[in-house]
């Protein structure tokens, strides 16, 4: 289900001032995808709406895992619709055979999910079985609600901590308060308000969202916890990958970012996945949309490229900028 209103929110994101890019001596000398790769201290995946679709019959999907693999990203977050009812579902076969994935893959609980385990998309938490098929329960430092659909997930790297933090909003019920309940909300804002936050501690937020975004669901009160306190927002179904402007907070605050699709993009959105590079001193976070149409992983221009500063601020990421420099140095 997508709301008509996406392509007021894609007006906005368009009318936004970029502002001026910080320049790091790191990220200056950052030409290729590959010199990024090693200047980072380590990077994660995040993959949304692949309906069913793996590598066993999708060549964006398999891309992406093939890369994923080559540059040693430590996980992959889905934001959900990893199935779909009445087709083969490669997927799940996927992730039981695959180690790595299996033991490395974050899912969300979605209305795919529902629909596909239980009777709709409507059948809210019914898509918790999901989490069984990757064995989330068995995996450390990992709580899951009661509710079976929710969960938190403390994530070591080196010394980094990523804080996971997955909330089930499906595209039904119609109503967006019986949707995204008012108790995953509340799960919500305890849970960042229980970190303890350094520059070593990455906060990411996700759900599926009915409208493409979530943030704005939330009170004035809790939309300001979240966007102080966390450095990534997550969201999907429509399909499209777009940076969303939350009014007020300009260029500070969470980035938030609706994650696009691997398999079936929508409205001129090309095919990809968010590779998030976490580079040091400071700790900040390269977000891009990566586009699998392509045969190569390249850096990506603006709109798919977004610097986020750690408890700081958000800047598009340089690279277009780069282009330019090494296109004026040829000439």
């Amino acid at each position: 289900m997508v709301n008509n209103s996406i392509a007021t929110v894609t007006a906005l994101l368009l009318g936004l001032t970029c502002g001026k890019v910080l320049g790091t001596s790191d990220l200056a000398a950052v030409r290729t995808i590959e010199d990024l790769d090693k200047i980072a201290v380590f990077s994660f995946a995040v993959m949304s709406d692949n309906n069913g679709d793996s590598p066993k019959n999708s060549t964006e999907f398999a891309r992406m895992a093939r890369w994923i693999e080559e540059n040693s990203d430590k996980f992959v977050i889905g934001l959900g619709d990893h199935v779909v009812k009445g087709s083969q579902n490669s997927f799940l076969p996927f992730l039981a055979e695959n180690k790595w994935w299996h033991d490395h893959f974050y899912p969300n609980v979605a209305d795919h999910e529902n629909e596909y385990y239980g009777v709709g998309q409507w059948d809210w938490g019914a898509g918790r079985k999901i989490l069984d098929v990757v064995d989330l329960r068995s995996r450390k430092d990992v709580e899951i609600r009661p509710n079976g659909a929710e969960y938190y997930a403390k994530i070591p790297v080196r010394d980094y901590t990523v804080h996971l933090i997955q909330l089930s909003y499906p595209d039904e019920p119609e109503d967006p308060e019986e949707a995204f309940k008012p108790d995953s909300r509340e799960y919500l804002i305890k849970t960042i308000q229980g970190i303890k936050k350094t520059d070593k501690d990455i906060i990411v937020a996700c759900a599926h969202s009915c409208y493409g975004t979530w943030i704005h669901m939330l009170s004035k009160e809790e939309r300001k916890i979240v966007m102080e306190k966390a450095d990534l927002v997550l969201s999907a179904t429509t399909h499209y990958f777009m940076r969303v402007p939350v009014l007020g907070y300009g260029d500070h605050g969470a980035l938030c970012l609706n994650t696009g699709s691997i398999t079936n993009p929508r409205f001129f959105s090309p095919p990809g996945y968010v590779q998030v590079h976490v580079l040091a001193n400071p700790t900040r976070l390269v977000a891009q949309y990566i586009l699998t149409d392509r045969d190569k992983r390249e850096l990506q221009p603006s709109l798919y490229a977004w610097l986020k500063h750690v408890s700081g601020k958000i800047e598009p990421a340089p690279f277009r900028e780069t282009e330019r420099q090494d296109s004026a140095a040829a000439q």
